[in-house]
């Protein structure tokens, strides 16, 4: 009877053992995180730069970060609760290759995206930060909204964050989903001010994709009193693909109906190709025009580029483009504000790009 007692009360807690090693491995397996990343740079030229705070303007040669696309670091996760239903979390931010800095906010731990949400049959539910509904953009875009892009006649409108967002998603239907994102000002006695939202329609199919996007964003009073920063904005687009030929059309419209002593209007407009030579080489082609009201004028850009694949992981990529700029109109042909009103610049940029 002791042997037996003995036995019994060694066999207990291996079963026990047994029983949450079998529970852990089986919440284990049901669990997912991945890290991920990508590294982008290289060389970039641009001429028609200016210099310091005078109207001078001279050529600028230096190593390139986040030309061809944004340097990422980011941990992502999901975990099956059962019943098809899954709670899935992002942490990203974006840094800058050339010196390690990150981007997107100085304070910024997760610069890009840092939500939790849930997935299941009946859509996706987010909260937290993610990049804004307009980047939606991105699958319109020949480039892939590289630095010369259709951020370029936009000022950077296009390609933001929203922070204290909550986000709804659908399930895809026939090819057809839709995504709604609020972004909460959070000042006391006002819902608006200092507000975001954004609807976004989509249609896609094997060789064929449709993209309405209506974003709106308000100042700390609730208005839009500034074309790219605080405005309307519609996007409508698609692509169609031929064989290794994929064509690109879009219209962008932002409006500030309250902005004063400023630009209130701004239509752009944009063709683009891309060309599968080879499973290896891309070639990019596109076009870009800008009328902006109250006599700013028109502004282009054309940009020429190639990517090509070492890897399933890693690229290089070579990219150049010139913008030509009306008398009043002031963009930077790599995206951002500052340039001298009526000033052309040329730009390239070539380097590498590696995700992991």
């Amino acid at each position: 009877m002791k042997k037996a007692s003995k036995v019994a009360f060694i066999a207990k807690p291996l079963a026990v053992a047994a029983v949450l090693s079998c529970a852990c491995a089986a919440a284990q397996a049901q669990s997912n995180v991945t890290i991920y990343g990508r590294i982008d740079a290289g060389v970039n030229y641009q001429s028609g730069v200016q210099i310091g705070s005078t109207t001078k303007t001279g050529t600028q040669w230096g190593a390139s970060g986040n030309e061809w696309g944004t340097s990422m670091f980011g941990v992502k996760g999901t975990e099956d609760l059962g019943g098809g239903l899954q709670a899935l979390f992002t942490l990203e931010t974006g840094f800058n290759a050339d010196n390690g800095t990150t981007n997107g906010g100085t304070n910024a731990l997760w610069s890009r995206r840092s939500y939790v949400g849930l997935s299941g049959s009946a859509g996706t539910f987010k909260a937290g930060k993610d990049l804004s509904s307009d980047n939606v953009i991105w699958d319109i875009d020949p480039t892939g909204q590289q630095a010369m892009s259709t951020s370029t006649l936009a000022n950077g409108r296009n390609w933001g964050q929203t922070n204290n967002m909550v986000s709804y998603q659908t399930p895809t239907f026939g090819g057809f989903s839709s995504t709604y994102m609020h972004g909460f000002g959070e000042q006391a006695g006002s819902f608006t001010n200092s507000s975001s939202d954004g609807l976004v329609l989509q249609y896609q199919q094997t060789n064929a994709e449709l993209v309405v996007s209506y974003h709106l964003l308000r100042d700390s009073s609730g208005n839009y009193s500034n074309l790219w920063t605080s405005s309307k904005e519609l996007i409508v687009g698609g692509t169609y693909t031929i064989d290794q030929i994929k064509l690109f059309a879009g219209y962008e419209n932002l409006r500030a109906p309250t902005a004063t002593a400023t630009p209130t209007t701004s239509n752009q407009y944009w063709l683009g190709v891309n060309y599968q030579y080879n499973p290896a080489l891309q070639l990019i082609a596109a076009a870009y025009h800008a009328t902006v009201n109250q006599g700013y004028g028109d502004s282009n850009l054309f940009m020429l580029g190639a990517n090509y694949s070492l890897s399933k992981r890693t690229l290089l990529y070579v990219s150049v483009g010139t913008l030509k700029n009306s008398s009043k109109n002031s963009f930077t042909i790599e995206t951002g504000q500052g340039n001298i009103a009526g000033q052309n610049m040329n730009a390239l940029y070539f380097g590498v790009s590696h995700s992991f």
